[in-house]
């Protein structure tokens, strides 16, 4: 995610982020759209990520990340990750979602018993 910090000075930088920090705040404006698009609260919405991720329409709804890993380097250490790769992967879950095609198939594919078994 692109992070742009402003200066009082007139000048701004332009900086990388990512992680939790980045996507949870992400993904729960996602949802709110999702919601207010639907006319009612949607609730635990990853049963329908799941049917949306295993449909023709996956690569519509989302943008497919299939290069890169986590592996995180602290010298001397490193610790490794795991490897992006088509479809769902542990790096980037189902890639970068596409909200324009996303926000109206949750809306519509959240069923009332995806939170049952909780």
């Amino acid at each position: 995610m692109a992070v742009v910090t402003n200066s009082r000075a007139g000048r701004y930088t332009i900086s990388g982020s990512g992680g939790t920090s980045a996507s949870a705040p992400l993904w729960a404006g996602l949802v709110a759209l999702a919601d207010q698009y639907a006319g009612r609260h949607l609730g635990f919405v990853n049963a329908a990520l799941y049917r949306i991720g295993h449909s023709r329409l996956y690569h519509d709804a989302f943008h497919d990340v299939t290069a890169g890993n986590n592996t995180v380097r602290f010298p001397p250490r490193t610790i490794n990750g795991y490897h992006a790769a088509g479809g769902w992967d542990a790096v980037t879950g189902w890639g970068s979602p596409n909200a324009t095609t996303l926000v109206p198939l949750l809306a519509r594919s959240v069923h009332p018993d995806d939170a049952k078994g909780l």
